[in-house]
């Protein structure tokens, strides 16, 4: 397999595991803007780990272009933040599986890389899966706001990622990452003013878990972006990304047993609706290796 498909599903794992515990983060009580703050800062130290081993130095041409993805990128945030306020988790989550299908329609309208007709089945493929995997269960209010934003926060990071994977390689792919995540780092600060706590009152009990969810965001997100930047293929590698969806679910019940967090009661039904979409993640995956 390609080292830019192993690193894009190695990462949606590395997304899965952290998000599991950022979820248990928010459960003591770091509330999400707040967690945002503190995981753009560690973002942006996490970036910059590729240059241990030289120096640094930014092109003056087309410095712009970074800047844009790092706006884009801050902007997929926002709207992922207003619609976990606005609505459900158990909606917002799935949707983001656009994501995958908005990469394939930009590479299309802007002719950044061929995609052919298995892309397509397995843009779409991915998504179906994603949704049947988050909406197995729990239901959301304020749903057509809630989808809007979701949708809107897909877009935003399909943005951001086309932008990494047209430009990073030739702009130099360790420098357009730090750039993005620097701006998106920077643009956080406007979080502030909405946080309804300060950032000394988290309890200590959130901290560890806020750490650890921060760090491995930070970690699977340099995986990612470097892929992008390092070897394109944004479509294929957002594809292999989506599985991120799979991980979450597997993942869930021996994690929460081993860090004592809260469980979900599933049921039949649930275990038939994530069966099914593990089978679709599987044939999106099975498309775009043997593509």
């Amino acid at each position: 397999m390609e080292i830019y498909l192993t690193n894009a599903a190695l990462a949606g794992f590395g997304y899965a595991l952290a998000a599991l515990f950022s979820k248990r983060a928010l459960q003591e009580g770091c509330g999400i803007l707040r967690f945002s703050f503190v995981c753009n800062l560690v973002f942006v130290g996490v970036f910059a780990i590729p240059y241990l081993g030289g120096g640094v130095t930014f092109p003056a041409a087309g410095l712009h272009l970074p800047v844009i993805a790092g706006v884009f990128f801050f902007g997929g945030q926002v709207f992922t933040f207003a619609a976990i306020r606005m609505g459900d988790v158990s909606l917002q989550t799935p949707m983001m599986g656009m994501k995958a299908v908005f990469v394939v329609l930009l590479a299309v309208v802007l002719g950044t890389e061929p995609i052919d007709g298995a892309m397509w089945a397995a843009a779409f493929l991915a998504m179906s899966a994603v949704l049947l995997l988050g909406l197995s269960g729990g239901g959301a209010k304020r749903v057509g706001l809630t989808l809007t934003l979701a949708m809107l926060s897909a877009l935003f990071f399909a943005g951001a990622d086309t932008m990494v994977g047209t430009f990073g390689r030739d702009f130099g792919p360790r420098n357009f990452i730090f750039i993005t995540m620097l701006v998106n780092g920077l643009l956080s600060f406007g979080l502030i003013p909405f946080f309804k706590e300060p950032l000394n009152t988290i309890p200590r009990a959130a901290w560890l878990w806020t750490a650890l969810g921060a760090v491995g965001m930070g970690a699977q997100a340099l995986l990612l972006n470097y892929t992008l930047a390092a070897h394109q293929n944004v479509a294929a590698v957002n594809i292999l990304y989506s599985s991120r969806g799979l991980w979450s679910v597997v993942l869930a019940i021996p994690l929460a047993y081993l860090f004592s967090m809260p469980r979900e009661a599933v049921t039949r039904q649930i275990l038939i609706q994530r069966f099914i979409g593990a089978l679709f993640m599987s044939f999106a995956v099975a498309l775009v290796l043997t593509r």
